[in-house]
């Protein structure tokens, strides 16, 4: 049997219409017949959940080529599963209507599960870049206590490029900030409340040690990094907050500060005594400041 593939024409002018208008969106984006006026060697500072917004800008741009299949595809298999059951059921018939309903909707309902789990994928890192950008602003006040912050610290460890959220440098401490920005329950009493007891995290409806462990390896990686590159030995200090949620923090000695991002500074500031020298401290500030500051033109969009 052949298929009459000349009967698809409107389909496939559907498709080179939609390919040439996004294509050339796409291209006039990046094209310019100007020239920027800073120079092409210009690097800024990277700012508080980095990562996450040039993942949202990536996930915006492939969201009109997603529309787009989402469309197409299910009208080309209701097409095709048309033309097909033509010729091998009468029209009128209810399995016709079977055979040549079911798989469009089939279709359309992968469609539908795969838009909505790329759509969660954005709500997530904006959830995401939204905490970093609220624990940036609660560290703001530790530069007039003559510390430094850095943002979103670009990294590469055994596994592969990560980042580290915040880290704080000054009088003598290092301290490494993870930000956890989860979703509270609706219907659970005490659904506000985290509690740390030393070696877990009580959540409202489970416990965990998956985010300090987190927490933990990425300050290791850090006092690893400052050997190597600095010969300066000094205890990188893990600390872990989640925006939004009541804190019980843990014991004064315990491995990981845990805290609310609106105390978290406070506690920086009076939990961790000196440890490196005035030039150490130096050295690791101008080593992040170096690392951070990788952003060109074009990765800013």
């Amino acid at each position: 049997m052949q298929i009459p593939w000349q009967s698809f024409w409107w389909l496939i002018y559907f498709v080179v219409v939609i390919a040439l208008f996004l294509g050339s969106f796409s291209w006039r984006l990046r094209r310019r017949r100007t020239k920027h006026p800073l120079g092409e060697d210009i690097r800024l500072r990277r700012q508080p959940g980095e990562h996450l917004r040039l993942k949202m800008e990536g996930s915006f741009e492939g969201f009109a080529w997603r529309l787009a299949v989402m469309t197409m595809v299910p009208l080309a298999v209701f097409v095709l599963s048309v033309k097909l059951t033509n010729s091998i059921i009468p029209k009128g018939s209810v399995w016709w209507l079977v055979w040549a309903v079911v798989p469009m909707l089939l279709s359309l309902g992968l469609a539908l599960r795969w838009m909505y789990k790329f759509m969660d994928g954005i709500i997530n890192h904006r959830l995401g870049w939204f905490g970093e950008r609220a624990v940036a602003d609660q560290l703001e006040c530790l530069k007039q206590k003559g510390y430094e912050v850095f943002h979103d610290v670009p990294c590469i460890g055994g596994g592969g490029p990560f980042n580290l959220d915040h880290v704080v440098v000054g009088n003598g401490v290092v301290v490494v900030v993870e930000t956890k920005t989860h979703r509270k329950p609706k219907d659970t009493k005490d659904g506000h409340k985290v509690t740390y007891n030393g070696e877990m995290l009580c959540w409202p409806r489970r416990t965990s040690t998956r985010e300090l462990e987190q927490a933990e390896r990425t300050a290791e990686w850090l006092r690893k990094d400052l050997k190597k590159h600095l010969n300066v030995d000094t205890k990188v200090h893990p600390a872990l907050t989640f925006p939004g949620w009541f804190v019980t923090g843990g014991p004064p000695k315990a491995p990981v500060l845990v805290e609310s991002y609106t105390r978290l500074a406070g506690f920086i500031t009076q939990r961790f005594p000196r440890q490196m020298t005035e030039a150490e401290t130096d050295a690791v500030m101008r080593h992040l400041r170096k690392q951070c500051s990788d952003l060109d033109y074009a990765a800013l969009g």
